[in-house]
């Protein structure tokens, strides 16, 4: 979406395929954004990420801003109408769409792309001269030549996926006093410094849980089959939600139609055991009620773009000062682990995202943003979530519009013109 806007705004002609019957990706899903700010409070996401918010907040379809200790802010947003939203925003912006889409093939000559779609059997042939590929898999770039690897360097495993879940019904002020009167069982790193969170809980338009640790312990003793040891998850007062990602499904690949189909159905399977541990163990969850579920699995990672540039979780904990910055970041490093239920997690400060991290080394006319941009295991655990995603896309739409219009490839885009441009559009780029 951010992509295709920039590319808009800056006077392309956009074509957006989308796989589903609707727009707005994970965040259709996915009720509470998180990465806009530094643990410090510093807001490192601006742009086009940031006016979406502010748009969805004038019209009450999201919470206020709401610093957290960890995950340095989160901000609710509606997914329901942030689908609306994202309907009616390529219409406003004149962006051209294809849904249930998916593509099929992809040529690159003579400086442009040829792509065909496919639609429910039908085939579309579409010619571009820049092709952004905002996939969770990097599909359409790995058909336009890209390399790819997967997972981790070491083995190619992936952070586990998740099937997430939302229930109503939610007692909060009592949810709020179990948390107040056992601290340590609230969030999933002890030595972190929380500061006044748990005082602040009851005045809380949203906010971020990693919790019932103890809970968890004396269920699986119990013999519910839990598959973590804290619950991730995200409490909506007004609402009398949550949202939780605590199912854990390990090795799911989407380019394997086995394990994609097998993911998918184990994620499913493990809501109702999590349902249960809620309202039998959990104060606060005894009248609730599932209210929604997801359109797929969540995947937070599969691909990796082979690259100019291979951003690395070096880079982001050093803040590594780079020449063609297009983007930031300060979320931490959230490396659902597939070795064992809990987390990894390590806290940079602001840090800069490259644009040679969205170049495919071998191949011209292609740009990748998102989660499967040229990062390692590590950093990509912090440049995946929204926010942090959505202005990366923007910076690669602008320089896709850049690059179509002064017909040149993306790697020859003039650096300084691309960070003016998007400065001057509200991007942060440190």
């Amino acid at each position: 979406m951010a992509a295709a806007v920039a590319a808009a705004r800056n006077g392309s002609r956009v074509l957006l395929v989308e796989q589903y019957g609707f727009l707005g990706g994970n965040a259709t899903v996915i009720p509470g954004w998180l990465g806009f700010h530094s643990v410090g409070g510093e807001r490192v996401v601006g742009g086009i990420p940031l006016e979406v918010v502010e748009r969805l907040q004038g019209e009450g379809s999201a919470t206020r801003f709401e610093r957290d200790p960890i995950c340095g802010s989160v901000v609710g947003v509606d997914p329901n109408w942030w689908k609306v939203f994202a309907a009616e925003w390529v219409a406003e912006e004149g962006i051209a769409v294809r849904l249930h889409s998916r593509v099929a093939a992809v040529s690159v000559e003579e400086g442009k792309v040829r792509v065909t779609l496919a639609c429910r059997g039908a085939l579309e042939e579409a010619e571009a001269k820049v092709l952004v590929d905002c996939t969770d898999t990097g599909e359409a770039a790995r058909l336009a030549g890209a390399q790819l690897t997967k997972g981790r360097a070491a083995d190619g495993r992936m952070q586990v996926a998740s099937w997430a879940f939302t229930v109503g019904g939610v007692e909060v002020p009592a949810l709020v006093s179990y948390l107040q009167e056992h601290p340590g069982d609230a969030r999933p790193f002890p030595e972190c410094d929380l500061g006044d969170w748990f005082q602040r809980l009851p005045e809380r338009e949203v906010f971020v849980l990693g919790a019932f640790r103890s809970l968890i312990r004396q269920a699986v003793q119990d013999g519910l089959p839990l598959t973590r040891e804290n619950v991730p998850g995200i409490v909506f007062p007004g609402r009398e939600e949550f949202f939780t990602v605590a199912s854990r499904v390990e090795e799911v690949d989407p380019g394997d139609p086995a394990s994609f189909s097998h993911g998918e159905l184990a994620g499913a399977r493990q809501v109702r055991p999590w349902f249960r541990f809620l309202r039998e163990y959990v104060p606060g969850f005894r009248n609730c009620r599932l209210v929604a579920t997801p359109h797929q699995i969540g995947l937070r990672e599969t691909n990796h773009l082979v690259g100019d540039y291979l951003l690395t979780g070096e880079d982001l904990l050093h803040s590594r000062a780079f020449p063609d910055a297009i983007a930031c970041g300060a979320y931490h490093l959230d490396i659902h682990s597939p070795d064992h239920p809990g987390l990894e997690t390590a806290r940079p400060p602001c840090y800069r995202i490259p644009y040679r991290a969205l170049l495919p080394a071998e191949v011209d006319q292609v740009l990748v943003a998102g989660r499967c941009m040229s990062a390692t295991h590590e950093a990509m655990a912090s440049t995946r979530v929204i926010p942090i995603s959505m202005a990366v896309g923007q910076a690669a739409g602008t320089a896709a519009a850049l690059a179509a219009g002064g017909g040149i490839p993306p790697r020859q885009v003039d650096i300084c013109r691309l960070q003016a441009i998007l400065r001057s559009q509200g991007a942060n780029l440190g």
